[in-house]
């Protein structure tokens, strides 16, 4: 293994921290809201002229938390990243819709926000990486290739 010139088996591993950090992100934000009330987190974003904040409240919760454990374990890693993505996007367009995108105390408006974008996105292209039910469920090692019935793949 070349530092410039990665194996696969060093990619699979490097994209599984990504997924997990970003899953277990995700999961603690809708537990938070989760544990902080329902209705305290719909009345916050009541109270930035949301409408059916009742329902839009539930979908985030039920989005950040659902998602969240996908891509924490890997499962079905692709369709939870592009869901995320839209629902990461969607949120940042109704909270910082009509504000600059530079912010006058430094930094760009929403910015966590568009990372959650660019990450979530990054696993429809990327995968599961290692250490995933995805990975576990396909029989695919490292190298690509597909293990052959009743044996177990290298790690």
């Amino acid at each position: 293994m070349s530092f410039l010139n990665p194996s696969p088996a060093a990619a699979a591993h490097g994209t599984a921290l990504l997924r997990i950090c970003a899953g277990a992100l995700m999961l603690l934000h809708g537990v938070q809201k989760l544990l902080a009330g329902q209705e305290a987190f719909e009345a916050s974003i009541a109270g930035m002229g949301v409408q059916k904040a009742e329902m839009l409240s539930w979908l985030v919760i039920a989005g950040e938390t659902g998602l969240g454990a996908m891509l924490l374990v890997g499962a079905l890693t692709r369709l939870a990243g592009f869901l995320a993505a839209m629902m990461f996007a969607a949120i940042w367009f109704v909270t910082e819709s009509g504000k600059p995108l530079l912010a006058a105390t430094g930094g760009i408006a929403g910015e966590l926000l568009i990372v959650y974008v660019v990450v979530s996105l990054a696993f429809v292209f990327l995968g599961a990486g290692s250490a995933s039910l995805d990975r576990k469920m396909s029989g695919v090692r490292f190298s690509g290739l597909k293990t052959p019935a009743g044996q177990r793949g290298r790690r």
